[in-house]
């Protein structure tokens, strides 16, 4: 629960600020006065001004944020303080000081997915494992060792880009065009009727589509030096056919049977570039958790490592942005078709959730999370809904075209709307939340 709730406390501060700080310094560009720099909202934990008379503050509700300009409708502006004034700035400085606040969102999810790109990502490839009889997969004549190289017309190299792919046809009806690769190298397209998992977005998707990820095989990977692993002839690559002539087929099995051979001697049938090979091992004794187990020092192998350049690393982040962007928006837009659910919304408890969930597994899920949170917020800022920048930006383009401003009144009723909008939005994501909770 701590996690969770710090997790998503910093989740919100980093995603809020990096908002507001987007408008803070397109004010500053266009010498707008800023009285107010808050993260949060509620009691004031901490504040303080700077030498330009801002004052920063952070509050209590950590649910939000906003930057006050000076600006005459609801500040004294003196006379040395006019040219200072945020409404009589024109209304193009306007228009860009609301599109900067998303566009810092973009520019953070770009920096996150580029940095974590250049990591390098080792994660398992898209091989179907068993497929049910009779279901969406089998109809679609996916069979067991299909891999899946691409998904409506888009490349797919992991399973993780399979479930990501998967988002940008939630809801629909029609079937998705799957491009598959068989054992032998011949590739061919199917059709997945996707319609049982458009009805039940909350369900399992693999288990409603019929088919499961191949388990990883016994491939060895990386070998620790100090274990015993590197006191024998195995190398990294090699296969583990059979453990004291049993079969093992997969990862799993392979961890299983050395686990539960402290300092016992096993032998191993290996294949290795097409010769089988015969090697003794013997797990080390370690104690986990009060439990003695075996262990040899090697890591898992037969994963995929994609790595990117300092260079070819951005455009790659660029792309996952742009792509969720689109995604984001298509769902938008099938929730007002009526081709999604509004139940489907998800609220702070859902986003504290997964701030606590990818926050345990490590740094690298934390920013996957923080870089999708990020362009979220920014796409829903700039739906054209008063209130939000979106609609700031609408009445300022609205502006430019009429050649004179709105007026107060007119702003103000609008700004009423948009705030009923939002409000309830939020109570539909709110109870969503608690739905999903207590159901």
């Amino acid at each position: 629960m701590l996690t969770m709730l710090l997790a998503f406390a910093l989740t919100i501060m980093v995603i809020v600020a990096i908002h507001e700080y987007g408008h803070f310094l397109a004010m500053r560009l266009f010498g707008v006065k800023v009285l107010t720099f808050s993260i949060g909202f509620g009691p004031k934990l901490l504040r303080w001004t700077s030498a330009r008379g801002t004052e920063f503050v952070i509050s209590a509700i950590p649910l939000g944020g906003y930057v006050k300009p000076l600006d005459k409708r609801d500040s004294q502006v003196g006379a040395h303080e006019a040219g200072q004034e945020f409404s009589q700035k024109p209304a193009w400085q306007r228009v860009i000081v609301y599109l900067a606040g998303p566009a810092a969102n973009f520019v953070l999810a770009i920096l996150l997915y580029w940095v974590i790109l250049l990591q390098g990502q080792l994660s398992v490839p898209p091989v179907v494992g068993d497929v049910a009889e009779r279901s969406p997969a089998a109809v679609a004549g996916l069979q067991y060792g299909d891999e899946i190289v691409a998904l409506g017309g888009r490349e797919v190299q992991t399973w993780q880009q399979f479930s990501m792919g998967m988002l940008r046809f939630v809801g629909d009806k029609d079937p998705v065009a799957v491009d598959v690769r068989d054992e032998l190298g011949h590739e061919r397209t199917v059709q997945l009727d996707i319609s049982a998992w458009s009805n039940d977005l909350e369900g399992p998707m693999f288990e409603l589509l019929g088919f499961a990820p191949r388990p990883l095989p016994a491939v060895l990977g990386k070998i620790n030096p100090d274990g015993a692993a590197a006191q024998t002839s195995l190398k990294e690559g090699d296969r583990i056919q059979a453990v004291n002539g049993r079969a093992v087929s997969t990862w799993n099995e392979w961890v299983q049977t050395v686990q539960a051979a402290p300092g016992s001697a096993l032998e191993l049938e290996v294949l290795r570039a097409g010769t089988t090979h015969y090697i003794t091992l013997t797990p080390e004794e370690k104690t986990v958790n009060g439990e003695r187990i075996g262990m040899v020092g090697v890591q898992i192998g037969g994963l995929r490592n994609i790595e990117y350049g300092l260079v070819d690393a951005l455009p790659a982040a660029l792309k996952r942005t742009t792509d969720q962007v689109t995604m984001i928006l298509s769902s938008f837009g099938k929730m007002i078709t009526g081709n999604l659910s509004v139940k489907n919304l998800g609220g702070p408890i859902t986003i504290a959730q997964a701030a606590g969930e990818t926050a345990a597994i490590g740094f690298i899920s934390f920013g996957l999370f923080l870089a999708f949170f990020s362009v979220s917020l920014g796409v829903i800022n700039l739906l054209p809904i008063p209130m939000l920048d979106g609609g700031w930006v609408m009445f300022g383009l609205i502006e430019m075209v009429r050649g004179k401003p709105l007026s107060d009144e007119f702003l103000m009723r609008a700004q009423g709307l948009g705030m009923t909008l939002v409000f309830a939005l939020m109570c539909v994501a709110i109870f969503n939340d608690l739905m999903r909770q207590f159901t």
